[in-house]
């Protein structure tokens, strides 16, 4: 039978119709078509960090090591300063910032903040980690491996750190001290940002046994002259979103620290 024109033209306009809705240019579509909603961004998932921290020592047979997730951190305070210890300013020690807007030092934020990030803390038995006194620094190492959802500026906290150059601490708000933070150049690892610190903690000898003897309580002993000098060196690395920070007594270990874990990150992907 016949198609009338007028079913003809019924039947073009739906197809037109579909070919329309199809289209993925509203502008093709005409003025009264709707671009279509884009679907929700795919989470990304958390980096993976597990075993990206590893003994420097050559002889690890002496070394007793222990490592925590970041939930364990915040439960057992790790991050914490020693109790009875004081700085001036607070930027000698809490230079290391969580990535907000509100550059919230990672020491001092929320236990609830540091348990919720992506990170390991690894330390020997030898470090003053976890520690309230008998802080001798001989032989130890301790570092960490964190996510930063919204990025490490380790510029800021570099030079956070290094402003304190004339810092001052006290151990149980009696025996005053003074603490500096300087650079030390680092060789540069391909694909990420580096940078070093010294940090340098002097105690003048003391005019009494009372001070002497809260000297040696906090770092096990003193040097021949009754004071404390005490150096250690810090790297920090950022690939990323994620962050590494490691301290140890030497510039030849730090910078290995700093190697391996460029190494092992570098392996795992992490760029």
């Amino acid at each position: 039978m016949p198609v009338r024109g007028g079913k003809i033209s019924a039947v073009m306009a739906a197809v037109m119709l579909v070919l329309v809705a199809g289209c993925g240019d509203g502008n093709s579509a005409g003025t009264d078509a709707k671009a279509e909603t884009p679907a929700p961004a795919t989470p990304k998932a958390p980096a993976d960090l597990k075993d990206l921290l590893t003994n420097p020592h050559d002889d690890a047979s002496k070394d007793e090591v222990l490592t925590f997730d970041f939930k364990q951190v915040a439960e057992k305070s790790l991050l914490a300063p020693p109790k009875g210890m004081a700085f001036t300013p607070d930027s000698c020690v809490n230079y290391v910032t969580i990535g907000d807007a509100a550059g919230t030092p990672l020491q001092t934020a929320a236990p609830a903040t540091i348990a919720g990030l992506n990170g390991f803390m690894q330390f020997n038995t030898a470090s003053p980690v976890g520690k309230d006194h008998n802080l001798g620094h001989d032989n130890f190492f301790a570092h960490f491996v964190v996510e930063l959802p919204e990025g490490p500026k380790l510029d800021a906290m570099h030079k956070a750190a290094t402003a304190c150059n004339n810092g001052d601490i006290t151990l149980d708000g009696k025996t005053p001290g003074k603490l500096s933070n300087v650079n030390f150049e680092t060789p540069s690892l391909a694909g990420a940002e580096v940078k070093g610190l010294v940090q340098r903690i002097t105690f003048p000898p003391q005019k009494d046994a009372a001070g002497t003897k809260i000297l040696e309580t906090y770092y096990g002993g003193v040097e021949p002259n009754g004071g404390i000098d005490r150096f250690k060196h810090i790297v920090m690395v950022v690939m990323g979103n994620v962050l590494y920070y490691g301290i140890v007594t030497d510039i030849e270990t730090a910078n290995k620290m700093a190697a391996n874990f460029h190494r092992l990150a570098t392996a795992r992907g992490i760029v």
